[in-house]
């Protein structure tokens, strides 16, 4: 397996290509900062690389270096794909990039150099995703203030009506106290007529209704003896002008 190592500078890479250049690949582009180190390396010829190139970075201001590795990453990772100066370099460059998670982007055929692209990625990935998430909550939130806001309403409405567990309601959920409530029952209580003058009104609508049958009842009698007396229908004004006979009236 090639192993790619980016170094801080053309220079830099060139002088390990001088001092170990039985190790470099055939394909090794001498154009490059960036050295293809042949897969029969030994692996101090790597780690040297490895710890050259990190600090041509560092002189540079880049960023990157080696970081130790925890037993869990240690056997996650398939060294007989990858060497132990790789894994580190790519894990001290993607936590300087802000990528916790390492291996979850760790990629053995990509050299260390070409991790800063996963790395970027990775970030903008990572605030995409809290971006995203932050959004739903707020959207979930809407959502259920805006449900809470119709349920408070319908339950102060039927809690004006007299309904105890809408008045409960306000009081545990949608931040009424009892007074609260007190003064909403008794708002709604004041304005409402008095039951004296609902019980008048009935009564007086009653006594119209039988006054208004007496009278159609009348009527018809009377016509009723106009045409045996052979006269003609009284049109009644009280009653809309109507002439009306004894087959008008719903008996």
């Amino acid at each position: 397996m090639t192993e790619r190592i980016g170094f801080g500078s053309k220079a830099g890479a060139d002088r390990f290509r001088e001092k170990y250049t039985d190790h470099l690949c055939s394909d090794d582009d001498r154009r490059l900062k960036t050295v293809a180190i042949s897969s029969s390396a030994p692996d101090h010829v790597l780690e040297t690389a490895t710890i050259e190139a990190a600090a041509g970075r560092s002189e540079r201001g880049g960023r990157g270096g080696q970081a130790e590795l925890t037993d869990h990453e240690r056997e996650s990772i398939d060294f007989s794909r990858t060497s132990m100066p790789h894994a580190r370099s790519v894990k001290g460059l993607m936590l300087e990039e802000g990528v916790d998670d390492w291996l979850a982007y760790y990629d053995h055929t990509l050299s260390v150099d070409e991790h800063r692209e996963v790395a970027e990625r990775a970030t903008r990935d990572e605030r995409g995703d809290r971006l995203d998430a932050e959004t739903n909550v707020d959207d979930r939130l809407a959502d259920l203030e805006g449900a809470q806001d119709e349920q408070c309403g319908h339950a102060r409405d039927h809690c004006e009506d007299g309904e105890d567990e809408a008045c409960e309601f306000l009081v545990e959920s949608c931040g009424f106290d009892e007074e609260d409530v007190e003064a909403l029952v008794g708002d709604a209580r004041a304005d409402d007529p008095p039951g004296e003058l609902y019980g008048a009104k009935n009564l007086a609508w009653r006594r119209y209704q039988i006054a208004v049958a007496e009278a159609k009842e009348a009527a018809a009698a009377i016509n009723e003896l106009n045409d045996l007396l052979g006269k003609p229908a009284t049109a009644f004004r009280e009653l809309g002008q109507r002439e009306l006979t004894k087959d008008d009236i719903d008996w």
